[in-house]
């Protein structure tokens, strides 16, 4: 034993560590590679492959805008030209497989760079016992169940990625703040641009490590020198928070967050979001759907006060102990949970995809290594408390192992998630419960499974535009009149909004019913013109939402040019155009129609801008030739 401490110390031993923890690791979670896509990521990926070239272009530009994540897309660009090589060198992999396998990567360096950190942090680099604890430490946080998104999932990386670079940015602080070396400053600078540019929600690194170094040096510094020596590391990093903020703004668009205005609500949700977020951490041997459904105002505010007590003791133990690393590892929760339960006071404008999602604990997950290396480093000498404690801790990290093991299996089809978590969970998952049965009816042609969980969709919320338009199309395959027209008053009598009809007269559509979903987008254009009137009145501007008014003249060009009114549909397609100079795919569809009627120069023209504004369409480039044939 002592010869493995004394090892400890070997810098090969460590690397060698790492990668006995990635073989660990990758050997009880590596079949999640061939899991594929979640239900969720299926449908996304599918419309956007299905989409034409151009609104291609105009999501990729409104996701960016929205998120602005340019560490996210490099990572995924170098998992792609990956693929492309390991292809070449004729190994069969897939693009999900090498994402997938990146995100484990950066999981288990990140529970390296953390047992780095903490090495710092309690200043055991040459004690190779304090060592080994502090490995077994950051275990914790390498098999935590709350990381399962993280790990698992392909389109969570960010949070991964932001960790990465926030916990390199905090050792290359702690170098700078010991040595005063310009280089290891220039990385603090870059490595925290990084950081944000991967997840904004690191911005509380801003205040977290110089408060850290300020504590760790606290009572063996001059507090004078110690402020002074943090100096430099607080306004670098503050201004590239302004920096990347300012660059962010030119990108994404401003979300205006309007936050509960009555104070109970503002009470009621500070302490459940709490409860969710603090539960989720320190016990995490429950599913999210199960404990995100208890809004126990009186449970939530028991769990916070808790925590609250455990805080303060920290601080006692910083003053009375003169030890700063319980205070710390609480400062760490605490600065990375801030936002999060900041999120749970918006009432409308959120920007992100759920106010509780437990990838927003990705961060606060790597303070419990801190509190766990505290309690092994402080244990009495008393060897029944001593071993009865690292008994309880192997079997906590055993339990969290198989619940994260568990988890993984979210990732293989959500039916088994969503079948063993739907009774206990919020009304949600009933609806996607069925929803995914719907999905899978259509793929097995199972018209008898396909109707019964249409009808416990519509049953849930017959006001749902969507099961009323399903019912429509499914009594239109089976040309069933009665059901259909059934379904149609129906959609008539509770669905007048220009969205509702325009999905409608996309069934239409797609069934050759032309005349049909003309007469919905003629109501839609009505309806605008209506509209239109009114702001106009006010000397008011309006912008039309869904359907953007582009894509109703678009969609009406298809229809005019599908009952053959040609010149009709020129005009739509041209309409288009002009109000989106973007949509390349209205000059497409002008051309083509131009080609119809036998204007093969103007056709040729008009596929030459149709390149012009979106190079994806690449397949008009052999039409270009019909100015010297046809």
């Amino acid at each position: 034993m002592k010869n493995l401490r004394n090892l400890f110390n070997n810098k090969q031993i460590e690397y060698l560590l790492y990668l006995i923890s990635f073989s660990i690791f990758f050997l009880i979670y590596g079949d999640s590679l061939d899991f594929g896509r979640t239900y969720d990521d299926d449908l996304l990926y599918k419309k956007f492959t299905n989409s034409p070239g151009d609104a291609k272009l105009i999501s990729s530009y409104l996701y960016a805008k929205f998120h602005f994540y340019p560490i996210y897309f490099l990572s995924h660009e170098l998992d792609f030209n990956i693929v492309k090589l390991l292809n070449f060198l004729r190994f069969e992999v897939t693009d999900l497989q090498v994402a997938k396998f990146t995100n484990i990567f950066l999981h288990v360096t990140n529970s390296y760079l953390i047992y780095f950190l903490l090495k710092i942090l309690t200043e055991n680099e040459n004690n190779s016992k304090n060592n080994l604890i502090i490995f077994f430490s950051s275990s914790f946080f390498l098999f935590h169940p709350i990381t399962s998104q993280i790990i698992f999932n392909i389109t969570t990386r960010n949070e991964s990625l932001a960790l990465f670079f926030g916990l390199l940015t905090f050792i290359y602080s702690c170098k700078f703040y010991e040595q005063k070396k310009l280089k290891d400053l220039a990385f603090v600078v870059l490595l925290f641009f990084f950081s944000l540019c991967s997840k904004l929600m690191t911005v509380f690194l801003v205040g977290l490590i110089p408060l850290t170094l300020f504590l760790k040096n606290f009572y063996h510094t001059n507090v004078k020198e110690n402020l002074r020596k943090n100096y430099d590391i607080f306004i670098s990093l503050i201004i590239i928070f302004f920096i990347y903020y300012y660059l962010r703004n030119q990108f994404t668009e401003e979300n205006k967050l309007i936050f509960y205005t009555d104070f109970n609500d503002l009470i009621f949700n500070f302490f459940t979001t709490a409860k969710f977020y603090l539960r989720g951490l320190f016990f995490p041997y429950e599913h999210i759907y199960i404990y995100a459904g208890n809004y126990d105002l009186v449970f939530s505010i028991i769990i916070t006060s808790i925590y609250i007590i455990l805080f303060i003791f920290s601080f006692l133990i910083f003053f009375k102990k003169k030890d700063a690393l319980l205070l710390i590892g609480f400062f760490w929760i605490n600065a990375s949970l801030f936002i999060p339960l900041l999120f749970g006071l918006v009432e409308k404008g959120f920007p992100l995809i759920s106010k509780l999602a437990e990838r927003y604990q990705y961060s606060a997950a790597a303070g419990l290594p801190i509190l766990i290396t505290w309690i092994f480093l402080n244990l009495k000498q008393n060897y029944i408390i001593k071993y009865f404690t690292y008994g309880l801790s192997i079997l906590i990290l055993i339990s969290s192992i198989f619940i994260l093991n568990e988890r993984k299996k979210v990732y293989v089809n959500n039916v088994i998630f969503f079948t063993k978590a739907h009774e206990n969970s919020p009304k949600n998952v009933h609806r996607y419960f069925f929803e995914i049965g719907l999905s899978e009816s259509i793929k097995e042609n199972n018209p008898s499974k396909y109707l019964f969980h249409l009808y416990q969709l519509y049953s849930v919320n017959n006001e749902n535009v969507r099961w009323t338009i399903e019912f429509i199309k499914f009594f239109m395959l089976n040309d069933n009149k009665k059901g259909m027209e059934f379904f149609e008053k129906r959609f008539v009598e509770v669905f007048n909004e220009p969205p509702d009809k325009f999905k409608l007269a996309g069934l239409y559509f797609d069934f050759n019913r032309f005349e049909k979903a003309k007469v919905h987008v003629s109501d839609i254009f009505d309806k605008y013109e209506e509209l239109e009137k009114q702001y106009d009145n006010k000397k008011a501007r309006v912008t039309f939402i869904e359907p953007t008014k582009d894509d109703l003249y678009f969609f009406s060009g298809l229809i005019e040019y599908n009952l053959g009114n040609y010149q009709k549909a020129i005009k739509d397609f041209t309409e288009a155009n002009l109000i989106n100079p973007l949509h390349g795919t209205a000059l497409y569809n002008a051309a083509i129609t131009l080609k119809k009627i036998g204007l093969t120069e103007e056709a040729a023209k008009m596929f030459e801008q149709a390149i012009t504004i979106n190079p994806f369409l690449r397949e008009t480039t052999n039409n270009l030739m019909l100015r010297y044939g046809n």
